[in-house]
Order: C-alpha cells, then structure tokens, then sequence
C-alpha cells in the first residue's frame, strides 16, 4: 500500500511575515478590548466629572492586577492543561481541569470581591487616594467589587472556549461588554446624571453580560459536556494548573505592587509639588491608561508570534525563530515611535479627550508625557523578549525579564524622590525603560547566538 504524504506544517513553510498577520492580528484585538474597558471609563468620567474622578479610577486601577495575578495563574494554568489531556486523547480530564480552572476563577473573585466591598476604606487608603480623591474612588472602588468574579469568570472563560476552538465567541463575548459598558456610561453619566457611581455600575453590568456569554457556552462545550464532578477541585488539580499559571501571575503581582508604590509616590511627593497630589494621580493615571492602548498591541503581536517561534524552535528551523522575533521587534518600536509621535505633537488634544482639570493637573499630564514616557520607545522590548524566551523553551529567563521592569522600577521610585521629589518619579520612567531594554537585548542576543552555534 503507497504511504500518504503529510502535507508540511503552513508554521514551519509558509511566508513569516503572512503568518505573524494571522496570528497576531486576533491577539492584538483580544488585548485592546481588555485596555478599552479602562478607557471607555476614564473619558466619560473626565469628561463628565473632571480630574477627581480620573484620579479615582487610577487609584482603583492596581485593583485590575490583584485580580488579573490570580486570573492568570487559574486561566493560563487550566487552559493549557485542557490543551495537553486533549491533544492526549483523555477527554474527561480536560473536561475536569477545564471545570476546576472555571471553579477556582469564581472563588478568587469572589473572594477578593468580598474583601474590597468590606474593607473598602482601607484599600482605598492603601492604594494611594488623597483627602479629595477619597469619596470618589471609596463610591467607584466599592460598586466594582462585585464585578470582580464576573470579570474573572469572562478572562479565563473565554481563554477556555479559544481552546475549545471558538476563537470568534470568545471574541465576542469580550466585545459585548465593552460595548454595553460603552452605551451605559454615556446613559449613566450624561442623561441620568449618576456621576462616579454610574460609571462604576455601567462596568460592572459589561462584566456580568459578557460572564453570562461565558457561561452560556460551557453547556455546549465542544469538547465534551460539562457535568458537575468536572468542577470539582483537587490538591492534585491545583498543583498542575498553578505550575502552568505562576509565570504570568508573579508578573501581574509584581505589577500591582509597583502601581501601588506609583501612586503613593504621586500622591505624596505631587502633594509637596506645585501640581497637587491629586492632580498628579489624575494626569498620571490618564496618560497610563493611553500608554496601554498602544502597548496592548504590542503584547497581543508578541503572544501571536509564539506559536510560530515555538513550532520552528521545535522543528529546528532556528532562523524562521530569529526572523519572527526580528519582526515583532520592529512592529514594537514602531508602535513606540508613534506613540512618543502622538504624546509630542497632540499632547493637548488627548487630553482633552478626558476633560479637563484644575491647578497643575494639565502642566503635570504634560511633563509625565514627555518626561515619564520619554523612552516608550523601548518599552516593547519587554514582552517581546519575554515570549520569545518561552518559545525556546527558556521560560526562567522570560520569567526574569518580565519581572525586571517592575522590579527596577519599584527600586528607583522608592529612592529617587526621597532626592528629587515630584523629579524623581518623573526620571524612574526612562531609567527603568532603559535599564530593562539593553539588558533583555543582551538576553535575546545571547540566546540567539546559543541557537546559531546549535544550528
């Protein structure tokens, strides 16, 4: 009998650069739409409440990443165990960790929902609120605790159903909620005139419709039907799902921590400032949240490249690796270039997409554009270097490149305002940027070089 020929892999054949588009450009939406939820709030709230209630949403934001830590550590983990039992032909195992990872998602958030609501004055405090921020985030910070499960439930759910092969509903579960977040903070805040409280509620409705969405599609699970002993979580479970996870989780708790120094330096040292204090977590907050628009793109094309770098890694096609690093480098420093572009040349017309603000609040937004994020240019090295480590099979070495920025930036905030004041924590931006971006090229050289000697 003639042997059938296997028709060679699109991965290891095909252009790189068609295949970066294919895969990237659903990863580069994926992560706008978690980058919009923050958006979509921040302009209708500076428009229609002002510089207080943007400094509220930033005191509120290291709250994305508690959540987003233990998230990632239950979706990731869950996720890529169903992969593993499926591609090995056990069904109900992967029905179990599929089940256990939806489990454990609803008890973080609730968990962590519970604690906020009832100690809501105290993260407020700890999270760096000034006296006049203060009514405004404890109202917006308490309304979206119960969201938390909801939005934990969306995350890992919908990395679940991309792996159960539905890629376009998980899509549009995210989708629905931003949207319906958008039409109900216009409906909140202007015609119902419900202030912060309204955009806190116009959140937390987008995240209870797009968990619904979720859970809709877990009684059709492709893969198999999800009954009840497949949510049940084991020691053994946990184990496997949080050895996957963990990577991505330190990450975001190290990102939380350094948000919370952030916005206690701007608090205290904008305070001694002719700024204010609140007006520094204000402008500060709002140029973050348009920064991430712009990185988030490049996250989603560096987690689009991996499978193309991991199956060429595996096939040892070491230069199809190189060429596709290559490529998402240069898409990040463009991305960088015309971000530092926008923050240069229409630094007051972004602003004015989130209302105004009062004293030093639009001199200070001003100075942390081109002062904190002088070298934005560099801060795509970052992901890109650290899934490219994962993708030939150097996850410790990623794990240390993701957790160098924060790390290096924690530093330098927590010593150079004791020196410089409100300056210092202006100049950390660039250094940290800096300091990360040679250090993770010597990496990405090094590791390069390792796999032209292989090859």
């Amino acid at each position: 009998m003639p042997q059938v020929s296997k028709a060679p892999n699109p991965l290891g054949t095909a252009p790189v650069g068609t295949l970066l588009l294919q895969y990237a450009v659903p990863s580069i939406i994926a992560t706008l739409i978690s980058s919009l939820y923050n958006m979509v709030d921040q302009m209708f709230i500076g428009q229609r409440i002002g510089f207080l209630g943007n400094a509220a949403t930033t005191v509120a934001y290291p709250l994305t990443f508690l959540c987003g830590a233990l998230t990632i550590l239950f979706s990731n983990g869950s996720s890529v165990n169903f992969n593993v039992c499926n591609g090995r032909k056990k069904t109900d195992e992967a029905l179990g960790f599929a089940g256990a990872g939806l489990t454990l998602l609803a008890l973080q958030g609730i968990i962590i929902a519970t604690l906020v609501f009832l100690f809501t004055p105290f993260f407020v405090h700890l999270f760096g609120a000034t006296d006049e921020v203060f009514p405004y985030a404890l109202t917006y910070m308490r309304l979206i605790a119960p969201g938390l499960p909801f939005l934990a439930i969306t995350s890992g759910g919908t990395l679940l159903i991309r792996s159960d092969g539905s890629p376009r509903y998980a899509l549009f579960c995210s989708l629905a909620g931003v949207a319906l977040n958008f039409v109900l903070d216009y409906l909140f805040l202007f015609p119902l005139n419900m202030g912060i409280a309204g955009a806190a509620l116009a959140t937390v409705t987008g995240q209870i419709v797009s968990a619904l969405l979720v859970a809709g599609y877990m009684v059709r699970f492709k893969t198999g039907k999800l009954v009840r002993h497949h949510f049940t979580v084991t020691g053994s479970k946990i184990a496997q799902i949080a050895s996957i996870g963990a990577a991505g989780s330190l990450n975001q708790a190290a990102m939380f921590v350094m948000n919370l120094v952030l916005n206690s330096s701007l608090s205290r040292y904008g305070a001694l400032s002719p700024y204010g204090g609140s007006e520094a977590l204000a402008a500060a907050g709002v140029v973050t949240k348009v920064n991430f628009l712009f990185y988030s793109t490049i996250i989603g094309c560096s987690i689009g490249g991996q499978p193309i770098m991991g199956f060429n890694f595996g096939a040892g096609n070491y230069d199809r690796v190189k060429k596709t690093s290559y490529l998402i480098f240069r898409y990040a420093f463009f991305i960088g270039a015309v971000e530092t572009a926008c923050f240069w040349l229409f630094p007051h017309q972004i602003l004015s997409l989130f209302g105004g603000g009062a004293g030093g609040y639009e001199e200070f937004a001003l100075r942390y554009m081109h002062e904190f994020m002088l070298l934005v240019v560099l801060a795509g090295v970052l992901p890109v270097s650290m899934n490219t480590m994962v993708s030939i099979k150097q996850p410790r070495k990623g794990i240390i490149i993701s957790l160098s920025k924060q790390l290096v930036l924690i530093t330098l905030l927590l010593i150079l305002p004791r020196f410089m004041g409100i300056n210092g924590v202006l100049c950390s931006g660039p250094i940290a940027d800096f300091l990360v971006a040679v250090a993770a090229f010597i990496v990405i050289r090094g590791a390069f070089r390792t796999l032209g000697e292989e090859q």
